[in-house]
């Protein structure tokens, strides 16, 4: 689970226990959320690739690409956008590539896809 999904389930939680007037559970719900976001801030980001062109994801070979203007996107078969990124974006930055996708995922390897650009 990486830190959108576990930081989303937090908030449900949170959201439950004020409706039922929980304050002990809020209170331990909100020091999971303000640990969790210490965590994220201690952690550094993988590095981005410099190059523009196609990467695959290390774990399940996901398929994405880094644009001229260092934009993120997730590639299909057909070479659409697939809006995977948290909000359902389509293209995103380099921080929440790194936020949505897990640990497992990084390196990113590049793709030589034949063309001049790569």
């Amino acid at each position: 689970m990486n830190i959108f999904q576990q930081r989303e389930k937090i908030i449900e939680d949170l959201i439950t226990a004020c409706k039922d007037y929980d304050e002990e559970k809020t209170n331990h719900l909100l020091s999971q959320l303000t640990e969790l976001d210490k965590s994220a801030e201690q952690k550094p980001l993988p590095e981005e690739p410099k190059e523009r062109g196609f990467y695959v994801t290390a774990n399940d070979g996901r398929l994405l690409f880094k644009d001229r203007d260092d934009d993120w996107s997730a590639r299909t078969c057909d070479d659409s956008a697939d809006p995977i990124w948290n909000g359902g974006r389509q293209y995103v930055k380099w921080p929440t590539v790194c936020e949505t996708l897990p640990p497992e995922a990084f390196p990113l390897k590049r793709v030589n896809t034949g063309s001049d650009d790569d």
